[in-house]
């Protein structure tokens, strides 16, 4: 019951917002009458990745806690980027094959905690080493 109570208020928080800046601006584009299966659409872009994104999350924090859920929500633009390269045929260019690399690595640091200091710490060292062995 949490899960829903919390949702709800994102959701309601949210058309707030929605309904100030629609007050504000004047204006609201709604699909014409005639064209039936663009509500269709528009409903389900309200469902899908709104309603049900939220709940999923709302959920995750109660069932695993909210750092893992913070971790897989980081890990969402590499998820976007595998499936609009293999399911829609998106180029994979080397900047967003750059960005992947960059959310990765943050991952693994946060997921290391301070463990990775220590690694850091050991790799640094290494290069010194090496580096006076070349002099030799």
């Amino acid at each position: 019951m949490v899960t829903l109570k919390v949702t709800f208020y994102v959701v309601l928080f949210g058309w707030f917002l929605f309904a100030g800046r629609t007050l504000i601006s004047g204006e609201l584009q709604v699909p014409q009458s005639n064209e039936w299966w663009l509500w269709g659409n528009l409903i389900a872009l309200a469902v899908m990745p709104t309603a049900i994104s939220l709940l999923c999350t709302t959920g995750a924090i109660q069932y695993i806690g909210s750092t893992p859920t913070a971790i897989l929500g980081a890990l969402e633009p590499v998820t976007a980027v595998f499936f609009g390269v293999t399911v829609f045929g998106e180029q994979l260019t080397m900047r967003s094959t750059l960005g992947l690399i960059l959310i990765i690595v943050a991952v693994t640091i946060v997921v290391a905690g301070g463990g990775i200091t220590k690694h850091l710490v050991r790799f640094r060292k290494l290069f010194p080493r090496i580096i006076k062995k070349v002099k030799k």
